[in-house]
């Protein structure tokens, strides 16, 4: 996009060409690392890594709480290869997939 500005003198003149305006969806690695920096520092999370070996091996789940839709996949996996790019993620939904609340009164639902 370019500029053009007209002087009093009725001559214009071509200004250098404009940058759109810097917005951080345009930037998401560097948003998430500013996020995941934003507490830890360069040096990672001082709490879990004086309290977790780093040899441990660990599984995690996402557990709805409420009926939704599944959406952010994307977003997460960016997000956990950043904080260690050797995680192993497997989705047993995809992105637009129905879930239903996991929990009732506390205990895990038989499906």
């Amino acid at each position: 996009m370019a500029a053009t500005t007209t002087l009093n003198h009725g001559k214009s003149i071509e200004s250098a060409i404009l940058k759109p305006p810097v917005h951080p969806t345009y930037h998401l690695n560097g948003v998430i690392k500013l996020a995941l920096s934003d507490d830890s520092g360069d040096k990672g999370d001082v709490t879990c890594l004086a309290n977790i070996p780093t040899e441990m091996e660990v599984e995690a789940y996402f557990l709805a709480k409420d009926d939704g839709i599944i959406a952010g996949i994307s977003l997460a996996e960016i997000i956990f290869n950043e904080v260690d790019p050797t995680l192993k993620v497997e989705w047993y939904k995809k992105y637009g997939d129905c879930v239903t609340n996991c929990l009732q009164n506390g205990k895990q639902k038989n499906e």
